[in-house]
């Protein structure tokens, strides 16, 4: 989930709203799967001191068990946001823990990164992606997932990869990312099915793909890959109006003459569909906030 536009109050997206992120972690209406791999959030508040620098929490915990999150929530404001749930393939070598949350967000860097995704052998493609992020960049890493490594892959497009960087530039590094990464899945000869769902920010603009790789191509075994073949093409959604608020005890979006907020979600976050609009598929969303008012472009990728 990600968010730019009015201050809001993080407890309604996360907790109030009939399908909030964390109810979706168990029960989701798109996914039967549990997400159960741990939690994190970066959010700014143009307002706040430093307001360059995101208020950053990361556990490890089931978020639907988290009363320290439950209290942050209720408090923290935010102007933007960007928070995720991971989940993780259901195996005892699965590695849990803190390095391996998303958002990703070096340190001294302006823009975070989540994904919802795998990509398929990446283990295989991780040395190749070492000589194009660059040393500077892969010292950084220190996880294990794919996604930290697209993240590390994203800020080597930018001119600087620790600086501001606007909308089109990011669009731009993400675009240019899933380029390389079919050219490494290419050499490798990875033809199986690997979504990469991507929600790039940094506190003023949102930047946002829904793309998979070989659609459709599935190992024809017993893994986690090939029961994917149980979902449909990974979701996107998106919403913008007037604000969000809580109306008749539910969060939800509100419209009026003008549009000042908008959220993006795997899934709808009210409490029906009305007013969200599916992202296409192989198709990236660009949210630009300039004088509180969002502007939204949907266009097609083209790889």
């Amino acid at each position: 989930m990600a968010y730019v536009g009015d201050p809001i109050e993080l407890d309604g997206p996360l907790f109030v709203a009939e399908n909030s992120l964390i109810r979706q972690s168990v029960a989701a209406r798109l996914m039967s799967l549990l997400n159960i791999g741990g939690f994190g959030l970066v959010a700014w508040e143009e307002s706040s001191r430093h307001p360059e620098r995101p208020f950053v929490y990361r556990t490890t915990n089931v978020p639907v068990f988290d009363r320290n999150l439950k209290s942050l929530a209720q408090k923290v404001h935010a102007t933007s946001m960007i928070a995720h749930i991971r989940g993780v393939i259901y195996d005892p070598g699965e590695t849990v823990g803190a390095q391996n949350l998303h958002p990703f967000r070096f340190r001294g860097a302006h823009v975070a990164l989540a994904q919802n995704g795998d990509l398929f052998r990446f283990g295989e493609m991780r040395y190749d992606l070492v000589d194009v992020v660059g040393p500077e960049l892969a010292r950084c890493v220190e996880g294990t997932t794919d996604t930290e490594w697209v993240y590390a892959l994203v800020l080597s497009r930018l001119e600087d990869p620790f600086g501001p960087a606007t909308a089109e530039e990011m669009a731009a590094a993400a675009e240019e990312s899933l380029r390389i990464l079919g050219e490494v899945r290419s050499r490798h000869g990875i033809e199986t099915q690997s979504p990469v769902n991507l929600v790039i920010g940094d506190g003023r603009s949102l930047v946002a793909t829904r793309f998979c790789f070989d659609y459709g191509w599935y190992p024809d075994d017993d893994s986690f890959f090939a029961g994917e073949r149980e979902f449909d093409f990974t979701t996107l959604w998106f919403a913008v109006g007037e604000g969000f608020s809580e109306l008749d005890d539910s969060w939800d979006i509100r419209f009026g003459s003008s549009a000042r907020a908008a959220i993006i979600a795997s899934e709808p976050v009210g409490s029906d569909s009305i007013g969200w609009l599916e992202v296409p598929e192989y198709s990236m969303v660009v949210i630009t906030r300039d004088d509180d008012r969002i502007s939204v472009d949907v266009r097609e990728l083209d790889l």
